[in-house]
């Protein structure tokens, strides 16, 4: 099968947030900034290029343990399968999403220094993960193409079927770090 294999180091912007596949399979899912610099030989400075917003999806083992190491504003590598989707927002405009379905992810030793704890191998199967449909609310929700408390759920799960926005989500209101997710990491550890 052909794919593209991505590599890619940037900055997490958004907190992860750790969820649950419809067939009970932990997933954590968070997004990547990168920036690129330029030098500029006329004025003899750099300057930030644009920046490219990448979703990234772990599950399993890997999942857990992204969840308990990431945070906002850390600089990260992912390596993963890259997927590109279409969708047609709300107001009727064509829109594409990145996604990565990540295989590793690390920290950037660029700019600072890690300790490392070795903890459970995650499993990865091959099959398209990204396909399930909490996998799809969850992206369209970080991506804020989706509001996490908007609607019932037959609802929202019709959006994402027909590939439509129903709402704005407020990035930071997202998160659930209450009982579930804490339940979850443990579930991860045993």
């Amino acid at each position: 099968m052909n794919e593209v294999k991505v590599d890619v180091s940037g900055t997490v912007v958004s907190d992860p947030v750790l969820r649950e596949t419809r067939a009970g399979d932990p997933f954590v899912s968070f997004r990547i900034a990168v920036n690129p610099r330029r030098w500029n030989a006329e004025d003899g400075s750099w300057s930030d290029g644009e920046a490219q917003f990448f979703s990234v999806t772990a599950f399993r083992a890997l999942a857990g343990n992204a969840y308990h190491s990431l945070t906002k504003g850390q600089h990260v590598m992912v390596t993963g399968r890259l997927r590109l989707t279409q969708y047609e927002a709300r107001d009727g405009e064509l829109r594409t999403s990145a996604q990565i379905d990540a295989h590793d992810i690390g920290p950037s030793l660029r700019f600072g220094h890690s300790t490392f704890t070795k903890s459970v191998r995650p499993v990865i199967p091959s099959n398209d993960r990204l396909a399930d449909d909490a996998v799809t609310l969850a992206m369209r929700e970080l991506e804020g193409d989706l509001a996490p408390d908007e609607g019932d759920s037959d609802a929202r799960q019709d959006a994402v079927t027909e590939g439509k926005e129903v709402g704005a989500a407020d990035m930071n209101g997202q998160a659930d770090t209450g009982d579930a997710a804490t339940e979850q990491g443990e579930r991860l550890a045993s």
